[in-house]
């Protein structure tokens, strides 16, 4: 029977008191010691008077007081809200706005932003520093200082935490998690990627997004341990993996090719890494990372309302497919429907649809709190609607192929901008990239948006994706940006692009 993260945590800390369960820093944290940490912040909780299914904004960095509290805070009933740190102003004024929360932990410097919008959040009652608390604030800890709560004991169905998605595609949005979704997803994931109690799942993305609370889930539903770092960082990827002893880790595409364009070294191979997990990561570099770094890169497809992957090529490299996101996952039922929900032949392109395989809908697919908008919605048959275009293939492997608001088409056929976009990255002078399709216009119309590191002639890069390209649609439009607005783990935040004043004005069209 499914139960929830909690509670597994609980029990291994009971089983196995001294079994390291996080590495931070060089620092060491058994099961036993987390355990005991969250369960004084659930009693903190409970005696601040917080009611079951009150909701806690958590805005921490990667750091060990983020899973403290987000155990912590679930213990004692709460619907958990992690945000990211950085937010301010009008994005974290409407993210307050529509969870309402009781409770805020954050670090001091996000506390100005906290205390400004207090007024326009009258839910927001109690807020958690960590670190220097002044007058009217609560230290962190004086969350561990007092005794321990008494767990909530939480039924599948009842709401774990608000997720928001990453807003690479569209407008980031907030997705309600129940219990049962997240160790089902990450202990079904853990066993088809192999994950056991030997490993050590290294995170680098952030906490507060779907990809890594996945790697969370995976790791304790497993019996692994977590290295977690506070960022992704290139220059020491490599370094600190091997120190800390990383056997797994969940990496976008644009963050290994970060890594694969540092110079090679002898030490490419001198890390204990055997499996990254991966989305969106350029076709041409994938067996290549594999070969210089000496492990697996298994490349998928997921949703933040899906609790994460809902396709997996498979790990065995004679059966999985390049260029794809690979199969539909065991617990998923995934789907390439025209815009009347009908199923489309394999070879065409339709809309992702994603729902539970055998299960209800809600019991791992989340629901989006503006449920039924333009961006996701689950409609007739119980289709979680993506606005992801994909095409099978006729043994059943999905190709991501664009959101629907950027794919190119010619003759009625849609095309990738992924693919677009590797190619210009090829280019010693292109920097950064994104490809938008042209508000109004039908057929080819698109604009690559650029950031140059050296001078360059827009016709060049025309020129450089005819060739590349053969025959795929290039862009008719090029616009050169000083940067391109980025999610945590390192992909174009397309819809904040297309939304920027002036992006599509004074374009240069090429011939």
């Amino acid at each position: 029977m499914t139960t929830s993260l909690p509670t597994l945590l609980l029990a291994a800390a009971r089983a196995d008191p001294a079994r390291p369960f996080l590495v931070f820093e060089g620092r060491t944290l058994s099961r036993a010691e987390v355990a005991d940490a969250a369960l004084r912040v659930a009693g903190w909780f409970e005696r601040a008077g917080l009611a079951a299914g009150d909701r806690v904004a958590l805005m921490l960095d990667n750091q060990p007081e983020f899973l403290v509290a987000w155990f912590g805070a679930s213990l004692a009933g709460a619907v958990l809200v992690p945000l990211d740190p950085e937010l301010r102003g009008e994005d974290l004024a409407a993210r307050l706005g529509e969870t309402l929360p009781r409770a805020a932990i954050a670090p001091p410097s996000a506390l100005p932003a906290l205390l400004a919008l207090q007024r326009r959040v009258p839910s927001l009652r109690h807020l958690v520093v960590a670190g220097p608390a002044p007058t009217g604030t609560t230290a962190w800890s004086a969350l561990l200082d007092g005794a321990a709560g008494e767990p909530a004991v939480a039924p599948p169905e009842a709401p774990l935490e608000i997720v928001y998605t990453s807003g690479a595609t569209a407008r980031g949005r907030g997705v309600l998690w129940r219990h049962g979704g997240l160790p089902a997803v990450g202990g079904a994931l853990a066993r088809l990627l192999g994950v056991d109690a030997c490993d050590r799942l290294m995170i680098v993305l952030p906490l507060f997004a779907a990809n890594a609370q996945v790697s969370l889930a995976m790791a304790v539903t497993s019996g692994a341990s977590i290295l977690l770092e506070r960022r992704f960082s290139a220059d020491a990827f490599w370094n600190v993996a091997r120190k800390g002893g990383a056997t797994q880790v969940n990496l976008s595409g644009p963050l290994l090719s970060q890594l694969y364009a540092a110079r090679p070294r002898k030490s490419d191979r001198g890390h204990s890494i055997r499996l990254v997990l991966s989305v969106a990561m350029p076709q041409h570099l994938h067996e290549a990372f594999e070969n210089r770094f000496g492990l697996c890169l298994v490349e998928g497809f997921g949703l933040t309302e899906a609790t994460g992957y809902v396709t997996l090529n498979p790990v065995e490299r004679g059966r999985r497919k390049l260029g794809t996101v690979g199969l539909a996952v065991p617990w998923a039922e995934v789907a390439v429907l025209d815009e009347r929900l009908r199923g489309v032949p394999s070879g065409v392109t339709g809309e992702i649809c994603v729902r539970s395989r055998g299960r209800a809908i809600g019991a791992w697919i989340g629901e989006p709190l503006r449920n039924g908008s333009a961006d996701v919605h689950v409609g007739r048959g119980g289709w979680l609607r993506s606005g992801d275009l994909g095409v099978f293939d006729d043994e059943g492997f999905l190709t991501f192929v664009d959101r629907s608001e950027d794919h190119p088409q010619r003759d009625g056929e849609l095309y990738s901008t992924q693919r677009i976009e590797n190619t210009l990255l090829r280019h010693p002078a292109v920097a950064d990239a994104a490809v938008l399709a042209l508000p109004g216009e039908r057929g080819d119309g698109s604009v690559a948006v650029l950031v140059l590191r050296a001078p360059v002639a827009l016709e060049e890069l025309a020129r450089f994706c005819r060739e590349w390209l053969e025959g795929h649609p290039v862009p008719s439009c090029y616009k050169v940006v000083e940067r391109i607005p980025k999610t945590t783990s390192g992909r174009a935040r397309k819809a904040e692009l297309r939304s920027q004043p002036g992006i599509f004005d004074d374009l240069y069209r090429v011939t």
